[in-house]
């Protein structure tokens, strides 16, 4: 199976280095995302879940960094489909504990199996060296947009440290 995705690029003209960048890793995200089974949100959830047993509706928000109202429809979701628990805290009502049952160990056990199985093949196409070079970079890119202003709403707030380098 091949999967092209078309060039958002006007025919005859070059992109920008930044351009490419931004067009290479938005496909290559997509294409993860979709690869690996469209449920990372779930599955994280589950590994919390199956690695801490049990956790508050907040603790799991604060572990996932989303908000609240997305972990809501979440679990909401999960718990409809039998894979999670969802109880008042007997002791402070306030709060929701949250635990991952029978169904849902089955679910993430299967999952996990194919999740595994589909990144062997995912990075199969560069040796060793070429993986950890990747991780490297991946992982410098990372570091500096986590110094990035939020969300970049102001055009001037996004520009860079230093000259372009196109």
């Amino acid at each position: 199976m091949t999967h092209q995705f078309p060039s958002p690029f006007a025919e005859g003209t070059s992109p920008t280095r930044q351009e490419l960048l931004s067009y290479l890793m938005d496909n290559n995200t997509h294409f993860i995302f979709h690869y690996l089974g469209r449920r990372r949100g779930q599955g994280r959830i589950l590994r919390l879940l199956n690695e801490y047993g049990e956790l508050t509706q907040q603790e799991l928000q604060t572990k996932l960094n989303i908000q609240s109202g997305s972990l809501s429809e979440g679990l909401a979701k999960m718990e409809t489909a039998g894979l999670i628990r969802r109880e008042r805290d007997n002791l402070d009502k306030r709060r929701v504990i949250v635990t991952i049952t029978d169904a849902g160990l089955e679910d993430l056990r299967q999952h996990e199996e194919i999740r595994m199985k589909r990144q062997a093949v995912l990075y199969d196409v560069l040796d060793p060296e070429e993986q950890d070079q990747l991780i490297r970079l991946l992982s410098k890119l990372q570091q500096n947009w986590e110094t990035l202003p939020p969300q970049c709403e102001q055009y001037q707030s996004c520009q860079s440290k230093g000259d372009s380098k196109s």
